[in-house]
């Protein structure tokens, strides 16, 4: 019975809207219908001004937290008391008296992952926060000059925060997993509303990129005899496509003029494509060098091309070769981020992996007669060999 009071009280703290309540009060509108029509803080600002905005802020950010004290003077788990912290956010984002239609429920989530952070950090070693710290901050400033949108921020640094601590082996992991979630989704919506991201025809190629991942991970567990008959199998299949593509008028109409959802790019009309050349580049790697090295490789090509496409395309400004800036130094930010990952990882030393960073980005950039999709896995490899 007490493990359902303390969701309950948790969830009827979170209901608790000041946005809703204050603008009712200082203007007579309902804030769901007015202005962005969210029920956060600066639409609160934009309506009814500066005071009503920092009391909707401060309690929107500590009522989770509150919840969660809490439920532990009633004597709860953690794992109940941080429940009940994530019950504030449903009944934010799910007040019963509001037709279960609140807000976003961004700022609660923001200010339980802080309090889990300072939490967590605080049983750190001091080099461990700062290193963490100074990797992140890296990520999150870099890109926020290049796409100067918080929301996009989040999308990627989020993830790198839940994985980052993942191999910290901190504790309650679901917990922050759940909060990531909530605000990876949250930062989702608000892009997809803005429609802030560009990413050209056949955009989802791009999308789905992080799920080569899952071939990289094999690589690394397989025996590697086995994993290069796999990839082998897989290159030949998207080759021999890509040769029935470029050699038959009929099929070549079918993919680039009839199908109505386009797997190929318009400047692929003529040669292989980059999912072609991906899987090539993938194997030579994994043929050539240590599985953890071709990994390692293999994360910068998924992950730093991948990052400096979506920024590039839609928030590029400044020229740099073939490439854009601003996609440069985010794809730079964010293999960093995956080079400092794998060291956490114990995967390999940290200074052949950096410079094996520094290799990819300098390849993904210049304009080599050698497709990046191979010249990224294959150069950054050898350099991390040489190391």
């Amino acid at each position: 019975m007490k493990i359902v009071l303390s969701l309950l009280i948790g969830y009827l703290l979170g209901s608790i809207l000041p946005a809703y309540f204050l603008v009712k009060a200082f203007v007579g509108v309902d804030v769901r219908n007015v202005g962005t029509k969210h029920a956060g803080t600066t639409n609160v600002y934009r309506i009814a001004g500066l005071w009503p905005a920092v009391v909707t802020a401060f309690y929107d950010t500590t009522k989770g937290v509150l919840a969660v004290q809490i439920s532990k003077a009633m004597g709860q788990s953690d794992f109940i008391a941080l429940l009940s912290g994530y019950f504030a956010v449903i009944g934010h984002i799910f007040p019963f008296y509001l037709q279960f239609r609140g807000g976003k429920g961004a700022a609660t989530s923001v200010g339980l992952l802080l309090f889990f952070l300072w939490n967590t950090w605080l049983r750190f070693p001091v080099w461990w926060f700062l290193s963490d710290l100074f990797v992140l901050l890296s990520l999150v400033l870099v890109l926020l000059w290049s796409s100067k949108k918080g929301d996009v921020v989040g999308l990627f640094v989020l993830p790198a925060l839940g994985l980052l601590l993942s191999l910290r082996k901190v504790d309650h992991l679901w917990f922050l997993w759940v909060l990531v979630g909530t605000l990876w989704m949250i930062n989702l919506r608000n892009v997809l509303e803005e429609k802030v991201i560009k990413l050209g025809e056949a955009g989802w190629r791009v999308l789905i990129r992080p799920s080569a991942f899952l071939l990289l991970f094999l690589g690394l567990k397989m025996e590697k005899e086995k994993f290069l008959l796999l990839v082998v199998i897989v290159f030949s299949i998207f080759l021999l496509a890509d040769i029935s593509r470029l050699i038959s008028r009929r099929i070549h109409r079918f993919f680039h003029e009839e199908l109505e959802n386009r797997i190929y790019r318009s400047g692929e009309r003529k040669k292989i494509s980059s999912m072609t050349l991906f899987l090539l580049g993938v194997l030579l790697s994994f043929l050539l060098f240590e599985k953890e090295i071709s990994f390692a490789a293999g994360c910068f090509l998924i992950f730093g091309d991948m990052t400096a496409k979506v920024v590039g395309v839609s928030f590029g400004r400044k020229r740099l070769f073939h490439k854009s800036f601003e996609g440069t130094m985010a794809a730079f930010a964010v293999n960093l981020f995956v080079a400092y990952a794998i060291f956490l990882s114990g995967l390999m030393d940290f200074l052949p992996v950096f410079l094996g960073s520094v290799v990819a980005t300098t390849c993904e950039v210049l304009p080599l007669s050698i497709d990046d999709n191979v010249s990224v896995p294959v150069f950054s490899s050898l350099v991390m060999n040489l190391f």
